[in-house]
């Protein structure tokens, strides 16, 4: 059972209660009885929310049983003889602290006692209702409490009616519990701690983890390190990833390899990571990729431990490749180069502790991506990265399912691949998922990607110059090259031996588009490619300009690859949506597949640009069922989204996203949904359960194809 369903399984057997029968815990040392939890206007009061909180510990499993918990625990305050300091609660490591503390409350002057129930003491509670200075709790009451423990990482916890916020004491330094909500340079309470950014339920660290930072704070012998040991990444913005980030990246910089050299090692290393943590996952035993102390290249490579991490990176390499030929194909770490040697130190260095696995899909997407795949973008091939919410938002849409084939013709890092077999709960097959991109680079990473989301399976191939546009996947997964003496204006099923080009059952994708981003019709070779398009000859009947809008193009090459009773999405320029020069662009849609929705997005919502955008989604059916819809006036569901949940922010090496949570208009703290989870200040959700409802007074294809 997790924290959340215990709070609701105690609310519903306490909720019409005015007493709790017996405490859950001890309280100051004994069990007591008949505890009010309910105000005198009969709504629950600080006793109701503080038995709430440690019930869902209990039943939660965050600790493992009601021995390792009392309430209202006592301490001097300052020394032996003055008035005690009273916790509302206090988490312990072991169950011999009652007896201790029994002693303690009986002879105040056993100072051996209370020495033990400090060092046992691991994690202090702070309860409150409905208070809504969390600012002033934070300094007269957490601050004091957790300062209590005598151990060298305490957890702090403060909770008021459903909301959650966690802290940290590492030493004498106190930090919120997630390093991102933590700024230390600030001189206000409230920015520095975040106060106004509540905590979900689930970053609650269990009992066994909190002893085992105390236990394992060094990890000078990494020899024995299972994976159960290493951490869990919970967020991107954590403080300790973004350090070792920039360590990486600083010597990559020393060693003059802050290229793409430089960075088909990192990708590699982190595969080989990837693989070491699934078989020891699958099959037990210690973990391999790993540095100890004595290993480090310090001006040779001569020394016997050096080998020793070099022997084993090799040996890891090897049974890596074996699963992972794609992106372990060309061995890119030379163990002979001395400066190889030193950033493969660095970066194991800095990711052995962390778990990329365990972790969240969706943070270790960003830590790699977010902060990597930018080094080998090329601007003129107009590449950038799709935003995670709006990624997420459009396979929600379009609803992607186990069984079907899923297409990305210009799949940059496979963000839409990835997500979409997330969507289908883990159920596509990775063969089934097919990815292009006229990038080498993309490419690797792009299998990267579903290395982690998945099997590392996916069919992902690099075409070369025009990519997708010119290049198409067979069914026996080879790639073909459209001659445009016998596939111009579309004809691209037309060969004169058994080639049989795929056709999918989906297409996602978000293509390069803009004015900047066109085939230019003045140079011989892009009018070439051009030709192979029907818009094409559209497009020089109505507009004979001197370029074409690389989204024209890639919107066809969509359209023309989905199956019969396929679907798609594409992110387009609202300017290919609206304007007079692309009419004819939006007259051939209407001729080929049912329009189901269009989304129009505010500007500036992409990294590197600021086009305003649309998202076209639709399917194919038949020639004659599309007349028979067009002659019905078929509904097209249209919504403008105003908020996505982030903010585009720069940052020293690359654009990020910052979430952007719902905000109290009162206190101005975050919202938060019954997970006890930040609320994002986004329309995608709503927008979702709007379009599903409308669907289901559609055609029946359609309620199918998006609903099912």
């Amino acid at each position: 059972m997790d924290f959340s369903q215990a709070r609701i399984n105690y609310n519903n057997e306490f909720r019409g209660k005015e007493v709790l029968p017996k405490s859950l815990c001890t309280v100051d040392g004994t069990f007591v009885e008949n505890i009010s939890i309910k105000d005198v206007n009969g709504n629950p009061n600080e006793e109701y929310y503080k038995w709430e909180f440690i019930y869902s510990l209990i039943s939660s499993g965050k600790i493992p049983s009601r021995d390792y918990i009392g309430a209202e625990i006592y301490f001097p305050k300052g020394n032996i003889h003055s008035a005690p300091i009273k916790i509302d609660s206090v988490i312990f490591s072991d169950i011999a602290w009652i007896d201790y503390y029994r002693n303690y409350r009986a002879n105040p002057k056993d100072v051996v006692s209370l020495k033990k129930v400090r060092e046992l003491a691991i994690g202090v509670i702070e309860y409150k209702r409905n208070d809504k200075s969390i600012e002033q709790v934070f300094s007269s009451q957490i601050r004091a409490s957790i300062k209590e423990p005598e151990n060298p990482f305490v957890l702090g916890i403060y909770y008021d009616t459903g909301r959650l916020f966690l802290f940290k004491k590492i030493k004498d330094e106190i930090t919120r519990f997630d390093n991102s909500l933590s700024f230390p340079n600030s001189q206000k309470i409230l920015e520095q701690y975040q106060l106004e950014i509540t905590d979900p339920y689930y970053s609650i660290p269990s009992l066994d983890n909190i002893v085992k930072i105390l236990r394992n704070p060094s990890k000078n012998d990494r020899s024995s390190m299972h994976i159960e040991d290493l951490d869990i990444v919970y967020t991107i913005q954590d403080d300790n990833m973004k350090n070792a980030l920039n360590s990486i990246m600083r010597v990559l910089d020393s060693v003059s390899l802050s290229n793409e050299e430089g960075y088909m090692i990192l990708i590699q290393l982190i595969a080989m990571k990837i693989y070491d943590e699934k078989q020891r996952q699958d099959h037990g035993g210690t973990l391999k990729f790993y540095i100890n102390d004595d290993e480090y290249y310090t001006g040779t490579l001569n020394k016997r431990e050096v080998q020793n991490f070099v022997e084993r990176m090799k040996n890891l390499y090897k049974e890596a490749k074996i699963y992972y030929s794609n992106i372990l194909g060309d061995n890119n770490i030379k163990w002979e180069r001395e400066k190889h040697v030193k950033v493969a130190n660095e970066i194991v260095k800095q990711f052995q502790d962390y778990s990329f696995v365990r972790s969240s899909n969706n943070d270790l997407y960003q830590l790699i991506f977010y902060n990597f795949a930018t080094k080998f973008q090329k601007d003129e091939k107009g590449q950038f990265l799709t935003p995670l919410p709006i990624i997420d938002f459009i396979v929600k849409i379009v609803n992607p399912k186990a069984g079907e084939t899923i297409c990305d013709p210009c799949c940059g890092i496979a963000d839409f691949l990835s997500k979409s077999y997330i969507n289908a709960d883990m159920k596509l097959d990775d063969c089934q998922l097919y990815g292009f991109d006229n990038d080498y680079n993309m490419t690797v990473l792009a299998q990267l990607n579903m290395l982690l989301n998945g099997d590392g399976n996916a069919v992902i191939k690099y075409m070369p110059e025009y990519g997708s546009i010119t290049q198409k996947l067979t069914t026996d997964k080879k790639v073909a090259l459209l001659d445009n003496a016998i596939h111009s204006s579309g004809e691209w099923n037309k060969w004169y031996d058994e080639t049989e080009l795929m056709e999918y059952d989906v297409i996602l994708t978000n293509p390069p588009f803009g004015k900047n981003r066109s085939l230019d019709l003045s140079n011989s070779h892009d009018v070439e490619v051009a030709k192979l398009y029907e818009l094409y000859d559209r497009y020089t009947e109505t507009n004979p300009k001197a370029g074409l809008d690389k989204g024209v193009v890639f919107l066809e090459n969509a359209i023309r690859q989905i199956k019969e009773g396929g679907r798609f999405a594409i992110v387009l320029s609202n300017a290919i949506m609206s304007n007079n020069t692309w009419a004819f662009a939006r007259d051939w849609v209407m001729e080929k597949i049912r329009v189901v929705a269009l989304f129009d997005l505010p500007e500036n919502v992409f990294a590197e640009t600021g086009v305003n955008t649309t998202i076209l989604v639709g399917y194919k059916p038949s020639k004659e069922r599309l007349q028979k819809l067009v002659s019905d006036d078929y509904s097209v569901f249209t919504r403008d989204i105003h908020k996505v949940g982030y903010k585009k922010k720069p940052s020293q090496r690359t654009v990020k996203f910052d979430n952007d949570y719902k905000l109290n208009p009162d206190t101005f703290e975050t919202i938060t949904n019954d997970q006890g989870e930040s609320i994002l200040d986004e329309d995608f959700s709503q927008i979702i359960k709007e379009f599903k409802e409308w669907c289901i007074n559609q055609e029946i294809e359609l309620k199918k194809l998006f609903l099912e």
